[in-house]
């Protein structure tokens, strides 16, 4: 959900691969609704010094069983018009950074991410569109638990209007707890509201909340995640299931070895891993 950042190293290396089931989501680009499955749902990170984090994300293949059919405002191909729609998942990439503040206590930086125009509009479940991300990220945290967030500005591109965005309010917070060494809970939500009265259709308002449980296994870590959308459009329950491994040399691994690809705050002794969506 939100990428934890104060006690990342420079070459930190971070490998996850899930899946993710999400039921009632609804695309107003294409008129569709239906429940989504992802499937090889990335998650790799890459510590580019004292607390900075790259981060890549995404899934490799998505498919749509479809409920609902609405008005579409962009050509279907004919895969969408036999109860099921494919197409690649659209991948982030972010750079995220805590260069004031310590590794306990709180901690101020940036979050910069992009997300790519990987999907294909015809398919009928993506908008093929480049959006931006520019926000402001705060960390506070102990021993055992870790609050980490960022709010900040959403540049969306307009599927429909050359030369047209819409400037959204972006945010993402993410609570972790540590109750057992090989265990760690979390609570969180990510989203984003738009600025303007009238909403150009495909950046449209997202949002979901998110309780997640890890499970440490020596260098594998093992995430389950139930989550609802906030929002219509974003959906009703969902379920990701992951396995992610810390491939970091250097470093001890109990419980916080990696999952899904996200590393998290550790001690001074053992590594902790970051995990979203």
């Amino acid at each position: 959900m939100v990428q934890p950042v104060g006690d990342v190293r420079a070459g930190d290396l971070f490998v996850g691969v899930g899946v993710r089931h999400e039921l009632g989501v609804r695309f107003p680009l294409s008129g569709l609704a239906g429940d989504r499955t992802a499937l090889g749902d990335l998650r790799l990170g890459l510590g580019l010094g004292p607390r900075a984090v790259l981060e890549i994300r995404g899934p490799i293949r998505q498919t749509l069983a479809i409920d609902e059919r609405g008005i579409a405002s962009v050509p279907l191909d004919g895969d969408a018009s036999d109860g099921r729609a494919a197409d690649a998942g659209d991948f982030e990439l972010s750079v995220s950074f805590l260069p004031i503040g310590d590794e306990r206590g709180l901690a101020a930086g940036g979050h910069l991410a992009v997300k790519l125009p990987n999907t294909d509009e015809s398919k009928g479940i993506g908008p093929n569109t480049t959006d931006v991300t520019l926000a402001a990220l705060l960390a506070w945290g102990a021993d055992r638990w870790r609050a980490t967030g960022w709010i900040g500005v959403g540049i969306l591109e307009a599927p429909l209007e050359s030369f047209e965005q819409n400037d959204v309010l972006a945010f993402a917070f993410e609570w972790s707890w540590d109750p057992h060494e090989r265990l760690r809970l979390a609570v969180g939500a990510r989203g984003r509201a738009s600025t303007r009265d009238l909403v150009p259709l495909g950046t449209e308002d997202a949002g979901e909340a998110v309780l997640r449980a890890e499970l440490a296994v020596g260098r594998a870590r093992f995430d389950l995640g139930l989550g609802h959308g906030l929002v219509r459009d974003s959906g009703d329950w969902r379920a990701e299931l992951g396995v992610g491994w810390s491939l970091a040399r250097g470093r001890s691994h109990g419980h916080r070895g990696p999952a899904r690809a996200h590393p998290v705050p550790r001690t001074p002794t053992r590594l902790r891993s970051m995990t979203p969506r």
